[in-house]
């Protein structure tokens, strides 16, 4: 009966830290999802550099190719006035070259920028050096939508930022708690050992080397159950793959497994520690 016991005890322990594990990388895999989405919203942000209209073609698309270099550029596209006119036409369904005589449109390039880039700080800065090359006449971007963006970003960022340390601690606590609860057993015990002479490490060891058994098989069958959740949401939603990069993910599993075998064992060393600390007399209190 009390090897039952101890085997359910031991098996509840397992399946706890377990659960507790895969909530603590359900919210890391929601922290990559959203940092790789506000990535992509920041790599949709343009900006348009208005060309000389008396400017060549070919200068045109040289200029493009120093742009692409540059590091704040993610990729660039050349729009002709003659592209633009022809957009016009549809719009205002009418020719503006028909009453003007010329068309009155400017060639422009279309950059898309890197994320770190794109926020109207580094803007204006790039805003200044563009200007300065020489053919570029004017340099336009929504400062208004992308500082709405940017703000928005960085509020729901510092909003799952808060909420993985809160659940961090509230994970603590529980992998905490069932650890001592799975020790407190064994209270007398320990106190036994060390009245006839038994040192703390080696009271310690086997406390310490089954939780770090449980902290290592734990996070193992957290990450099992992540990768299948992670594969059944691909299945059903294939454009959730373009926001699971690989690195995201294996950070989240090599932190799922750390946080388990760390907060086992010392929880563990902790916990026995405490026992061993405490009079003969005081551990029927607890």
């Amino acid at each position: 009966m009390s090897k039952k016991g101890f085997n359910m005890q031991t098996l509840s322990v397992y399946m706890s830290t377990t659960l507790v594990l895969v909530l603590l990388g359900m919210m890391g895999i929601l922290l990559v999802v959203a940092d790789s989405l506000s990535g992509q919203i920041r790599k949709n942000i343009t900006v348009s550099v208005i060309m000389d209209a008396d400017m060549d073609e070919t200068d045109i698309k040289r200029y493009q190719s120093r742009l692409d270099k540059r590091i704040y550029t993610s990729q660039s596209k050349y729009i002709s006035k003659e592209a633009i006119l022809e957009e016009q036409k549809v719009e205002l369904g009418a020719d503006p070259t028909e009453f003007l005589g010329y068309n009155p449109y400017e060639p422009s390039i279309e950059l898309s920028m890197q994320p770190e880039y794109a926020n109207n700080d580094s803007l204006a800065k790039i805003e200044k050096q563009l200007l300065k090359d020489k053919g570029v006449t004017e340099v336009i971007y929504q400062k208004d939508i992308i500082g709405a963006i940017n703000s928005n970003i960085n509020k729901i960022g510092i909003a799952l930022f808060v909420l993985m340390i809160l659940l961090s601690v509230i994970s603590w606590s529980l992998i905490g708690n069932m650890v001592r609860m799975s020790i407190y057993s064994k209270r007398f015990l320990l106190h036994t050992m060390k009245l006839v002479g038994a040192t703390w490490g080696f009271i310690r060891r086997p406390f310490i080397v089954k939780n770090l058994w449980i902290g290592l098989i734990s996070g193992v069958l957290a990450n099992i159950t992540l990768g299948a959740l992670i594969y059944f949401i691909t299945v059903q939603e294939p454009a959730m793959s373009t926001l699971l990069s690989i690195v995201g993910l294996a950070t989240v599993a090599i932190g799922v497994f750390l946080f388990g075998v760390t907060i086992t064992v010392l929880c563990a060393f902790l916990s026995v520690n405490r026992f061993l600390r405490m009079r003969g007399n005081d551990l029927y209190f607890i």
